[in-house]
């Protein structure tokens, strides 16, 4: 027969499981941590190449298949090699045409080195297109940018088009200024599509529009832009599983044009999730986005 437990064996019988157990919890929180801080520098330093087909009325068969690669918001982004693998993914693609849809720089961003780097590389492998995006507008480098990337031969649209010979087909290419460099410079607002309208774009062929801001699709609609390019919205930065993004600039709370093909009018728009981070620094279920856009023609 075994002699019975004394008082202080049996305070110990009550009082080791419930810290066993709270061991055990506080393990698991620390994994689960642990691996949602992995997953997030995992989720944050990745790149997607997303490829859309976009069927244009006006583009000439001879074009079909043409490609062009939009990179957008990058915010002087430049962490390991991933410069070197936008650059690497860009030329895998074989785009015929580069477009530079905006925020290249952020408005905290001291130096330029890099990033005109890395555009330089770009330009190597196709014409590139450059417009200004609302985070060059409040850089007090945006003189030395818009310099610089000329100086390596790419394109700055400043409210305007050219015409261009690409892969051998003549497109129209439009830029615009976003809104906010009239502001930060001090002047009265324009409407898109005044400007657009100003510009006299061609009713016949293939018009290319690079515009920063999505939210202002309403205004690209019939002005004779076909294609329209756009970023800004960086994918509404936490990605929510079958709802979308949860917020975007100038759009708020679960943005309606965050990422994707959207089709108004006559006028289709390519939205970029972007491959950069300005205010918000950790983006959630979102990849950093290369996007190829491969023109089809309609005719």
């Amino acid at each position: 027969m075994s002699a019975p437990l004394s008082v202080a064996d049996r305070a110990a019988s009550t009082t080791h499981p419930p810290r066993q157990r709270l061991a055990v919890i506080a393990l698991v929180l620390l994994l689960l941590l642990l691996a949602t801080g992995g997953w997030l520098l995992w989720d944050n330093r990745r790149l997607d190449v997303t490829t859309y087909d976009v069927v244009l009325d006006e583009l000439p068969a001879a074009a079909d298949g043409l490609r062009i690669a939009q990179i957008s918001d990058l915010h002087a982004a430049q962490f390991g090699t991933f410069q070197d693998r936008v650059v690497t993914a860009t030329t895998a693609a074989e785009p015929d045409l580069i477009a530079l849809t905006g925020d290249l720089i952020d408005y905290r961003t001291t130096q330029l080195d890099g990033v005109l780097a890395m555009t330089e590389r770009l330009q190597a492998i196709a014409p590139t297109y450059f417009v200004l995006g609302n985070h060059e507008a409040d850089s007090p480098l945006m003189d030395e940018l818009i310099r610089g990337l000329e100086a390596r031969g790419i394109t700055v649209l400043r409210s305007e088009a050219v015409e261009a010979q690409i892969a051998g087909v003549e497109l129209s290419v439009v830029g615009l200024d976003d809104p906010r460099v009239r502001a930060a410079a001090g002047e009265s607002p324009q409407e898109a599509t005044a400007v657009l309208a100003g510009l006299g774009l061609p009713e016949d062929g293939t018009t290319v529009l690079l515009a920063h801001r999505p939210e202002q699709l309403d205004s690209y609609t019939g002005t004779g832009a076909d294609l329209v390019l756009s970023g800004h919205a960086h994918g509404g930065q936490v990605r929510i599983p079958g709802v979308g993004g949860l917020y975007a600039p100038h759009q708020g709370l679960f943005p309606a044009l965050t990422e994707g093909v959207h089709e108004r009018q006559g006028t289709t728009m390519v939205i970029s999730r972007g491959l950069g981070n300005s205010i918000a620094g950790v983006r959630v279920n979102n990849p950093r986005e290369l996007v190829i856009v491969e023109m089809r023609s309609g005719m």
